[in-house]
């Protein structure tokens, strides 16, 4: 009796089918491959890819590639043109069509850049502000001193810039150091108006009302500035010689020393410190106090009584 042959035969058919191209086994399909890179050739992972088509309106595949910037994918239908998009946050998109032979593989390599990078390459157009170009001259000229030309061009990026707050706001602070009072008036009033919560330019308005005699005025502002800045050392200090001046020494101290650790180089709330302690009669404190108002300040309005009191306590 012979063995049946089915096996043999079976096994010549299977390699006969594997053998065949790939058209004829996949039909329309194709295939793409591809790699993403950044603008200096850096293999960029997670990108995502979004490939659509004008043929069929709600076909949407989306994949992303992987460490070494690779991706691919199956096309079921590569008679049709597929449209690739290419995304990754910090990254200019890119996007592309694309036909893919029948049966064939076709090869979509990319590059993605950062704005920098296709500044760099010349692919995108530095579009110039002339607000930005004045105001960041008016800033470069106040930091190097130079109040006149800072405050020109502090004025031309206001008229460039009506609205914005920050150009008044820099023309003020050039005023200020210029003591122009007036023109520190007008312009913060205007960059206030348009920015209610710039803190440091009420500051700024205080100093300037105080300057033109205005006490009305100066007062308000300084209201403001003690709500808005509580923990400022020049605000607890204030609040300090009210109370030291009370002969309420107990509340004093607490807040000098709350502007000696914020400010340590501020002679004036030393040499109060130093006074209020010895109405406490916190001997080590006071000398110690008394002795660094002394360091910083050894011919200051205080510095006699400062050393009278440090002799009488030796």
């Amino acid at each position: 009796m012979h063995a049946p042959r089915t096996p043999r035969s079976l096994s010549g058919a299977l390699l006969a089918l594997l053998l065949l191209p790939a058209a004829l086994f996949g039909g329309q399909q194709g295939r793409i491959t591809g790699k993403v890179t950044d603008g200096k050739g850096a293999s960029l992972a997670d990108v995502k890819i979004t490939i659509t088509t004008k043929s069929i309106s709600n076909l949407k595949q989306q994949l992303k590639t992987d460490k070494d910037g690779k991706w691919g994918t199956i096309l079921n239908d590569a008679t049709m043109v597929y449209h690739y998009r290419f995304e990754k946050e910090g990254y200019g998109p890119a996007e592309q069509d694309k036909k893919v032979p029948v049966g064939g593989e076709e090869i979509l390599d990319i590059q993605l850049y950062t704005q920098e990078q296709a500044i760099e390459k010349g692919l995108v157009k530095v579009v110039v502000d002339p607000f930005t170009t004045n105001y960041n001259a008016a800033v470069e000229a106040y930091q190097a001193g130079d109040f006149e030309a800072a405050f020109a061009k502090a004025q031309d990026a206001i008229k460039l810039g009506p609205d914005k707050a920050n150009a008044y706001n820099l023309a003020a602070t050039i005023a200020v150091k210029r003591k122009d009072w007036d023109n520190t008036i007008a312009l913060g009033e205007k960059s206030l108006a348009l920015e209610p919560d710039n803190s440091p330019l009420v500051g700024i308005l205080m100093e300037a009302y105080r300057a033109k005699g205005d006490k009305v005025k100066a007062a308000e502002y300084e209201k403001k500035y003690i709500a808005a800045n509580p923990d400022q050392p020049e605000v607890l200090y204030n609040q300090a010689v009210e109370a030291y001046n009370r002969n309420d020494f107990k509340a004093a101290e607490p807040l000098l020393r709350k502007v000696v650790e914020g400010k340590p180089d501020f002679a004036k709330a030393h040499y109060l410190l130093g006074m209020a302690c010895v109405n406490l009669n916190k001997i080590p404190d006071m000398k110690k106090h008394l002795s660094e108002y002394l360091r910083l300040e050894p011919k200051g309005a205080d510095a006699g009584t400062a050393k009278e009191m440090l002799d009488a306590f030796k």
